[in-house]
Formats: structure tokens, C-alpha cells, sequence
């Protein structure tokens, strides 16, 4: 059994590319990735959209958040965030979908502003809202993830912000709705533990 072990850690198939290469592999995609931001998106007006969607949504969420919940809310919001985040990076590099514009060329995947700025704030807006009642919160945070899958991300394939490769929105509808609730139950599973 270890030589079997030791044989497959020195195979070819393993170490037939050497991390240098990979290295200069990725120098030269990050090279490529700078030129084209820098020829075709920056300054471009979806650009100027997702500077927009960068800086509007988190002054408004700021200003209507209720202060007296906000750590709870933000919490909600990172726990979305997060999971978010490593859905977009799962999906952007097996290439289910594609984002020809970016806000910078240093980010991957391209559009995690559109995560933590749109999607994460609408979510939290839902939990304040209706967090405290679960049955509601299941309808509105249902209702969301209808919109975002349905509107917002045809709206921004429109927009040639987002593209689906291999990815369908109705593959998004059951992503966002669970993903909310789950977020919620972690939620109060830490409001149970605090009250001990």
C-alpha cells in the first residue's frame, strides 16, 4: 500500500507541470486579463455601472439599516457574503458563466461587487424586514431570489456585464432562496446560543 501511494505521488501525471510553469502560466494570464481591463472596460459605461453599484447600494443600506439590529443584520449579511463569494468562484472558474466587465483587473471573479453590493445588501434588507418571522422571511426571501434570478441577472446579461456560459438562470432561483434560508438558521442558531 505504500508503494502504491508512493508511486502515485511521483508519477508523471502529477508532476508533469512544475510550479514555476504553473507560475509563469498565471503571470501571463494576469498580464492578459490587465490588458484587456485596461483596453476594454475601464472608463467604459459598464464600468462606470459597476462603480456605481459599488458606492450607492451600501450608503442607502447605511442609511435604512435599523441601528438597534445592525450587527445582527450584518452578520446575516456576511454569513450571505460569504457563501456568495465562493458560489461566484466555483461558477466563474469551471466557467458556467463569465464576466466581460470588471471593476478592477486584480479581482477573480470579476463581479464580487455585484455580490457583496447588491445581492448581500437586498438580502439583509430582507432579513430586517422579516427575519423574525420565519414563514414570511421563507415567502420574501423566495420572492428576492425570483427577482435576482429572473430580472437582475438577465438585466445584466442585457447590460453584457454577465454572461452565461453554461449556466441558466432557473439554476439560480433555488440557489439564492436556499442559501438565505440556511443563513437565517445560523442566525438563530447563535441568537439560541447567546440566550444560554
Amino acid at each position: 500500500m505504500e508503494y502504491l501511494l508512493f508511486d502515485l505521488w511521483n508519477s508523471p501525471i502529477l508532476n508533469s507541470i512544475s510550479l514555476n510553469k504553473l507560475i509563469d502560466i498565471q503571470k501571463k494570464c494576469n498580464a492578459t486579463l490587465q490588458t484587456y481591463w485596461q483596453e476594454n472596460n475601464y472608463l467604459s459605461p459598464q464600468w462606470w455601472l459597476i462603480v456605481i453599484l459599488c458606492i450607492i447600494p451600501p450608503i442607502i443600506w447605511f442609511k435604512f439599516v435599523d441601528k438597534k439590529r445592525i450587527t445582527l443584520i450584518t452578520l446575516f449579511g456576511l454569513f450571505y457574503g460569504i457563501t456568495a463569494i465562493i458560489l461566484d468562484s466555483l461558477g466563474s472558474f469551471s466557467l458556467a458563466w463569465y464576466y466581460p466587465y470588471h471593476l478592477t483587473p486584480y479581482l477573480y471573479p470579476e463581479l464580487y461587487p455585484y455580490d457583496i453590493c447588491v445581492v448581500i445588501i437586498l438580502f439583509m434588507f430582507v432579513y430586517q424586514r422579516w427575519g423574525n418571522d420565519f414563514k414570511r422571511f421563507f415567502i420574501f426571501n423566495g420572492l428576492l431570489s425570483a427577482f435576482l434570478a429572473f430580472l437582475a441577472e438577465p438585466f445584466m446579461e442585457w447590460l453584457r456585464i454577465y454572461k452565461e456560459l453554461t449556466w441558466k438562470h432557473i439554476y439560480s432561483f433555488p440557489i439564492y432562496w436556499i442559501v438565505g434560508i440556511i443563513c437565517w438558521i445560523i442566525i438563530e442558531q447563535f441568537k439560541k446560543l447567546e440566550q444560554r
